[in-house]
């Protein structure tokens, strides 16, 4: 499935089924560490080691244009493919109506990234991308052609002293050091 968020277009498949992260993989060209979206803070400590301090400081910051990185343990529901070899994996919980809609129905953490093939600029018309893409997706959110979006704005969770790692939209409120 393919949909549109506040800063890009994105594939969003069920994190936790092997098979379609595999999906994943052939459409991007490329293994390795995968963003999380989930619906909540709540949601994401289900799949996260995050301590109360950190959920407090999670909360003001979310839902909106933030992916977090933070350690997932082994026994997380999302799969090796996307936590990777550090068992660091990026959440977002995104503020935009139809997906939110779409996790009050379903908690399964879903896997997100650019649409694109490693190496090329992400995609952001819905044309486009049913050109580039249409065999091997299974379904096409049209949100209309995105705006140029420099992504979200990623922060390490995982040290004390949360680091920006990327720039992006999001701007964190001073609760967060």
């Amino acid at each position: 499935n393919v949909t549109g968020v506040q800063t890009c277009a994105l594939p969003i498949l069920d994190s936790t089924n092997r098979a379609a992260v595999d999906r994943l993989i052939d459409l991007k060209g490329r293994a390795g560490t995968f963003s999380v979206m989930v619906g909540s803070v709540q949601m994401m400590t289900k799949c996260a080691l995050i301590s109360r301090p950190v959920q407090d400081k999670l909360a003001p910051q979310l839902p909106g244009p933030f992916t977090f990185i933070l350690k997932v343990p082994e026994t997380s529901p999302i799969t090796a493919k996307v936590r990777g070899t550090e068992n660091k994996v990026g959440f977002r919980v995104p503020d935009h109506q139809f997906l939110r809609s779409v996790f009050k129905m379903n908690d399964t953490p879903v896997v997100t990234t650019s649409v694109n093939k490693t190496g090329q600029s992400p995609e952001r018309d819905p044309a486009a991308i049913r050109a580039d893409f249409n065999e091997k997706i299974d379904l096409l959110i049209d949100d209309g052609v995105l705006p140029p979006s420099v992504g979200s704005t990623v922060v390490d969770g995982t040290v004390e002293n949360w680091r920006i790692i990327r720039q992006g939209v999001g701007i964190l409120q001073d609760s967060y050091e």
